[in-house]
């Protein structure tokens, strides 16, 4: 039987960028990377107190799948703050060498009415 390639060390381009996008995200907003990257209390990967809430996901591949769970998980870290955050998914695609080719951002579509009534 075959060793998982978890077990050989071998660290796929995604999970080697991760830590990367992560802080990258958090230089952009000036906020600050979760602790664990959201496996503990305080759940998401970056924090803008009391602004938003962010999940980093990066991808090799050319499509990624937006999940219920995902955005259950980001949204609810996000309301339960108590502090009015936005919840945000970021999507990073990479190439095959873990290079960023293009970033997206998913958001529910009433945190576009949140923002529309803040002119």
């Amino acid at each position: 039987m075959k060793s998982p390639k978890r077990l050989k060390g071998f660290i796929s381009p995604s999970h080697r960028r991760a830590p990367k996008q992560e802080s990258e995200i958090a230089k952009r907003i000036k906020g600050r990377c979760t602790v664990g990257s959201g496996n503990k209390d305080e759940k998401g990967d970056v924090r803008l107190k009391g602004v938003c809430r962010i999940e980093a996901k990066t991808t090799k591949h050319n499509s990624f799948s937006v999940t219920q769970k995902i955005l259950d998980q980001i949204e609810t870290a996000a309301l339960s703050s108590g502090t009015g955050e936005l919840p945000v998914l970021i999507i990073e695609f990479i190439d095959e060498k873990g290079n960023p080719k293009r970033s997206i951002a998913v958001t529910p579509t009433w945190v576009l009415d949140i923002i529309t009534q803040q002119k």
